[in-house]
């Protein structure tokens, strides 16, 4: 039977009352007469368990269900007969004794070690309804916490969320609390190698921020799987979307040396392509391009026309909607202003003082011998982009390392000298400045999810119990997928660079596995 109609059927069946009734035998034909027979069983105390058990593994997942909530009625005299059953080689046993012990809740604590263990099951609704039991056990489960945490960084997003809200159910304050330093490397060391193969991910640079400074940073895999060359920290990697806040960065740098007004229209710095009937082009300022109020959309009908029409779609200022097109309209206001491209004033305002040494906004020869090559799903090598011309909006090429150094640059801004963004304009990019609700959040321990999305000048606001945690994530067609987060309360961030369409799912599961840092 399929996950997708075992489930719910359990579910629906488990949330309903079922009269108990003299049985007609667990061997009828008639599946109600079945589902009536389990029901009643229940009353027959520890000399029923074994049928009921056996009914577990019936066709008719009502009467799977019915006996799953007859065994929990019954009681503790059960127990032994589900541990014995979640070892059951048929998925449809595993899961009505997991769903048996959940419903057992405190009084299956002698299931936990059986249940831990079905967190490894190769069937990814037994190891969510394990999972789920595990948590209804409440404190009781607290032997099974490793497996539980190994469980965060699964293959299944259902059985991440249902690790998740186990481990909040058995130790409440546990993810207010900040892994050990040691424990959050381990992790990265042990599951990195892991996703990668699961993912088909040729390589992966990582780069993790403590105490305000990048304190570690690793590189795995090959920069591209037809040379074989190894990819290295100092290996160059698309980071694609990430670029808006570094482009964020530079222009709130623009506005602090006096040259940039956030809420002066940019129409009145530079010429914008007529659209009859919407005169509200016009009233885009900068703080709605780096706050994505813009109202304009993502990217303009047709692509790559950049003279053609440029449609707004809902009052600008008014409400959330993200535009890569308003962070190029912005660019073009931001090089009419300083009078230079972009890379050229980013190597002053940004580069520069923050250590940044393999970055660029446009690709240049030189590049080429440190540029990782973008991979398909398949992990096969795509063909290589060139952006001659920056783009605020997606075409920054750095390292792991380096784009760390713009988490630092946000952590402690007084380190990196006047020449730096100030305390003033990175509080300005860190303020929530729209609620985001087209955003998902980020999944991580402890919010499998939940919390509210906002978003700041450039960046992703998710609210967490253990504070607001800055976030963006990156995605190219040419093949790249990265991800970085800092928490200002705690001092940490991540920084997550990878060559593969899979390394989306890969930062997923590895930000879920690591949570706030």
């Amino acid at each position: 039977m399929s996950r997708r109609l075992l489930v719910p059927l359990l579910l629906a069946l488990l949330a309903r009352p079922v009269a108990a009734q003299a049985p007609a035998g667990l061997a009828d034909p008639d599946p109600g007469a079945r589902e009536r027979a389990a029901a009643s069983l229940a009353a027959g105390g520890a000399a029923a368990v074994e049928p009921l058990v056996a009914a577990l593994a019936d066709a008719d997942p009502f009467v799977a269900g019915a006996a799953a909530d007859a065994l929990a009625r019954i009681g503790a005299a059960s127990v032994p007969a589900l541990v014995r059953a979640l070892g059951d080689a048929r998925e449809e046993v595993c899961v009505g004794a997991a769903v048996a012990l959940g419903k057992l809740g405190p009084r299956a604590t002698e299931a936990v070690p059986a249940l831990a263990q079905a967190l490894s099951n190769p069937k990814a609704v037994v190891r969510w309804t394990a999972a789920s039991a595990l948590g209804a056990a409440g404190r009781g489960a607290s032997p099974a916490l490793p497996a539980l945490r190994d469980a965060l960084w699964d293959r299944d997003e259902d059985v991440r969320r249902g690790a998740t809200l186990a481990l909040e159910r058995i130790d409440p304050a546990a993810w207010l609390r900040a892994p050990s330093w040691e424990a959050t490397v381990a992790v990265v060391e042990r599951l990195v190698p892991i996703l990668m193969r699961e993912h088909h991910v040729p390589a992966v640079s990582v780069a993790l921020v403590k105490d305000r400074t990048v304190a570690f940073s690793k590189a795995w895999g090959v920069a591209d799987a037809k040379t074989g060359a190894p990819a290295t920290t100092t290996t160059l990697f698309e980071v694609a979307s990430m670029t808006k806040p570094a482009f964020a960065y530079v222009a709130l740098k623009l506005v602090e040396d006096g040259k940039l007004d956030l809420d002066r229209p940019l129409a009145e710095v530079v010429d914008l392509p007529a659209v009859p009937g919407q005169p509200e082009l016009t009233r885009i300022t900068p703080r709605m391009v780096l706050s994505h109020t813009s109202g304009l959309p993502n990217w303009r009908p047709g692509g790559g026309e950049r003279d053609g029409p440029l449609p707004v779609l809902f009052p600008p200022g008014s409400r959330f909607g993200y535009s890569g097109e308003a962070f190029f309209l912005l660019q073009r206001a931001f090089e009419k202003v300083t009078g230079a491209p972009l890379e050229a004033y980013a190597k002053d305002a940004l580069f520069a003082p923050l250590g940044m040494e393999r970055a660029s906004f446009a690709w240049a020869p030189e590049l080429d011998a440190a540029l990782a090559t973008g991979h398909d799903e398949d992990g096969k090598p795509k063909a290589r982009a060139r952006y001659r011309h920056a783009n605020a909006a997606y075409t920054l090429v750095t390292t792991a390392p380096d784009y760390a150094r713009v988490l630092t640059a946000l952590l402690d801004p007084e380190a990196f000298g006047p020449k730096a963004l100030s305390r003033a304009g990175v509080d300005a990019m860190l303020r929530r400045a729209v609620r985001a609700d087209a955003r998902d959040p980020i999944e991580r321990p402890g919010r499998a999810r939940g919390g509210a999305v906002f978003w700041g000048l450039g960046w992703g606001i998710n609210e967490t119990p253990g504070g607001d945690v800055i976030y963006h994530s990156g995605a190219n067609q040419t093949g790249f997928r990265c991800y970085g987060q800092l928490s200002p309360s705690r001092g940490t961030g991540i920084v997550v660079l990878t060559n593969g369409l899979g390394g989306g799912a890969l930062w997923t599961r590895l930000v879920a596995a690591i949570g706030d840092l």
